[in-house]
């Protein structure tokens, strides 16, 4: 770890907003990438990265560089968006569980569909049904596979760094991104066959 860097995270552990934003600032368009791969929707993606960065600046006095800094954060945004998993799905069971006909939620949701798939075009409704598609086989890979997958794959970080990410082995890596690939690959045959 840097010098400038230690002193980085001194001074924001002790509260100093500053030094902090100066620590984000270089692996902030990852961050927000890496919430974007986990979420559904952009706005979902921004309420995640918030999240995290809230946690990150909460935990600081709690660093103690056993990891790079970075891989850190990263773990934080991976750990926000499985939280708004686990809180959206508990809101989803509620819903269902407690309503017998459509409520704001729901139809928030209808329109969301309906302004993201508003578009014209042979080649934006083929575009449109591939990236349904990916979203899809994304939602049907399990936590672990979906995790490996986008930060491997969509951010290109190293194997050793997602298991330090992921808290698991190499070896575990490799086997979420074989099962992760085999999924998507079964899912979207049919968009590159």
């Amino acid at each position: 770890m840097q010098h400038n860097e230690k002193e980085l995270i001194n001074a924001a552990a002790n509260g100093c907003t500053m030094s902090f934003e100066r620590l984000i600032s270089p692996v902030e368009s990852k961050m927000l990438s890496i919430a974007a791969g986990l979420a559904s929707s952009p706005d979902e993606a921004d309420d995640i990265f918030q999240e995290a960065m809230i946690n990150a600046y909460r935990a600081l006095p709690k660093f103690r560089a056993e990891s790079q800094f970075a891989t850190w954060l990263y773990r934080i945004v991976v750990n926000a968006a499985m939280d708004h998993h686990r809180s959206l799905k508990s809101k989803l069971k509620y819903i269902v569980s407690n309503t017998g006909s459509k409520n704001s939620e729901t139809q928030d949701w209808q329109a969301y569909e309906r302004y993201a798939t508003n578009e014209t075009g042979e080649s934006q409704m083929h575009n449109e049904q591939l990236s349904k598609a990916i979203s899809h086989a994304l939602e049907s890979l399990s936590p672990n596979e979906r995790i490996a997958f986008v930060i491997c794959h969509q951010q290109g970080l190293k194997m050793t760094e997602a298991a330090g990410i992921m808290h698991c082995s190499e070896g575990a890596v490799k086997n979420f991104l074989f099962r992760a690939r085999s999924k998507m690959r079964e899912q979207l045959k049919q968009f590159v066959g």
